[in-house]
This record gives C-alpha cells, sequence and structure tokens, in this order.
C-alpha cells in the first residue's frame, strides 16, 4: 500500500502546476552579481498581477516604510534587489498553494505557517544574519510545510490517521507519516521545491525542519526554521496538524550561541508582527 501511496505522490506532483516563467528569470536575476535596479524591475514588469501584488505589499505596514512607494523602481531602490525578489516569489508561491478542505483547518495552518515565517525572521535578525537575507527567512518558514498541503488535499482519510496518532501516541511527525504513507511531508516537500526549482536553502528549510541539518552553507535555515517551528507551536499560533513539539538538540543551541530564554525574548513582538504579515496570504 505504501508504495502505491508513494507512486501516487509522485504523480500528484508531476501534475503541479509549474510557477510562472517570470518568477524564475527573478530568481536568476536576483542571484546575478552584476544585475541592477532596473533588471529586476524589467523582469518583474514582465507579470503586471505580480507588480501590482509587489508594489501593495512594499507598501504594507509590514514593511512600514516612511513614503508611499508607487513604482516598481522605486521599490527595489528602496528595499534592496533580495527582498523584492523574496517579496515577488512569496506571492507568486501563494498563489499556486491552497489548502483544500481536509484534515487541517486552513485558517489555522496559515496561522501557523505566517508565524514560523515571521519567528524565522526575527531570529535571523537577532543573529545578526546580513539584512539582505531576512526575507529569505521570512520565506522558509511561510513554506516549511508545504508537503502538508499536498498530504492534505490527496491524502485525506491517511492524514486524519496521522493527527490522531500525534494527538494520542505522539512521536515525530515525520516517522508516524512514514509508517503510514511511506514518506514524510519533508520529503513531499524537497520534491515540490525540486520541481519549482527552489535553492538549497529553501529545501534545507522544507527538508529538514524536523531534524535539522547542522553543517553546510544552507544549514543555518534549517535550525532557524526549526527553532521557529518549536517556539510558535509552544505559543499555541495556529495548528499545522502536529500535537507533538519537537526537542531542540543541544548542538544547535551551542552552534546559534543562543538559548530559550534569548529566543522567548526575541519573539516577544511575535504577534504583532504576525498582524502586519498577514498581507502575504492575501
Amino acid at each position: 500500500m505504501a508504495q502505491n501511496i508513494v507512486a501516487k505522490v509522485k504523480d500528484s506532483i508531476d501534475k503541479m502546476p509549474p510557477l510562472s516563467p517570470v518568477v524564475h528569470k527573478i530568481i536568476i536575476v536576483a542571484n546575478d552579481v552584476t544585475s541592477s535596479a532596473q533588471h529586476l524591475t524589467d523582469v518583474i514588469q514582465l507579470d503586471p498581477v505580480l507588480t501590482a501584488k509587489v508594489i501593495r505589499m512594499v507598501n504594507s505596514a509590514y514593511f512600514g516604510l516612511p513614503q508611499e512607494i508607487k513604482s516598481l523602481k522605486q521599490a527595489v531602490v528602496m528595499l534592496g534587489i533580495n527582498t523584492i525578489k523574496n517579496v515577488a516569489l512569496s506571492s507568486a508561491l501563494m498563489g499556486k498553494i491552497a489548502l483544500k478542505k481536509g484534515a487541517i483547518d486552513a485558517e489555522e495552518f496559515w496561522k501557523h505557517s505566517i508565524g514560523v515565517a515571521v519567528a524565522s525572521k526575527l531570529i535571523a535578525q537577532r543573529l545578526s544574519i546580513d539584512k539582505k537575507l531576512l526575507e529569505e527567512f521570512f520565506i522558509a518558514g511561510l513554506i516549511h510545510d508545504i508537503g502538508k498541503v499536498l498530504l492534505n488535499n490527496f491524502f485525506l482519510d491517511e492524514m486524519k490517521q496521522i493527527i490522531e496518532i500525534s494527538q494520542t501516541k505522539g512521536g515525530l511527525i515525520i516517522d508516524i507519516e512514514k509508517n503510514i504513507l511511506g514518506l514524510s511531508h519533508e520529503e513531499i516537500g524537497i520534491a515540490i521545491g525540486k520541481k519549482w526549482n527552489f535553492e538549497n536553502n529553501l529545501l534545507y528549510a522544507v527538508g529538514k525542519h524536523h531534524i535539522p541539518i547542522m553543517k553546510g552553507d544552507s544549514a543555518i535555515y534549517s535550525m532557524i526554521v526549526h527553532i521557529a517551528d518549536v517556539f510558535v507551536k509552544v505559543s499555541k499560533v495556529g495548528f499545522s496538524g502536529n500535537y507533538v513539539i519537537d526537542p531542540i538538540d543541544e548542538s544547535i543551541w551551542q552552534i546559534l550561541n543562543v538559548n530559550e530564554e534569548i529566543i522567548f525574548e526575541t519573539l516577544s513582538t511575535l504577534n504583532n508582527e504576525i498582524q502586519k504579515a498577514k498581507l502575504f496570504l492575501q
């Protein structure tokens, strides 16, 4: 049965619509050190709907800019190429990810996702990570449970069983999923991410946020999203189908040079920041 489910998952992923070619062009331009604000503006403007969304988001309370931004070029100049790349990417992703009515309540799921997104960014900020990368941590948190969307939409009975076991017996959610389905939402998330040409940073966040990778260039995304996920669960912000709060390995605290007290202090503004960030779901 598990083999049949794995085959069905692969088939479901194959049938998922690709991201807009404009999104891939945005990523290429943003990652090219020779690119200018004009280069990025020219690419985003190929998609008028995306252009309007980016300008609307830039003018939201989330960014809190002192003046209204009226053009895309102005937005790129004010916030930088990398930030606008991530705003555009998050807009495009949210247009592709729809949680159907099923085992997980959509509103609670997205509350949790937004919570992890905001918490990931706040933690990255506390660790003095380059400001240009902060929005990438936001996106990493926002999409960390993307694999659960497919499970909820296509494997309703199995997802209900997974949630019930999580509530009554406990254990790592990825272990429960593997026992029932033959694979976890992390593995599904990686497959979706590869289809959509995610960079390694996002693949690490999507695919290794329960048992984080602690070495390598992208390991920081895995560890920060893991901590953010745990603390958002502790704070009871939303619900993503997992009743168990994962333990945080002592090695992670040592590598990042933080502790629980510091993280609680860092996330003291979590609820206020979540209210600002809800625009990403519109």
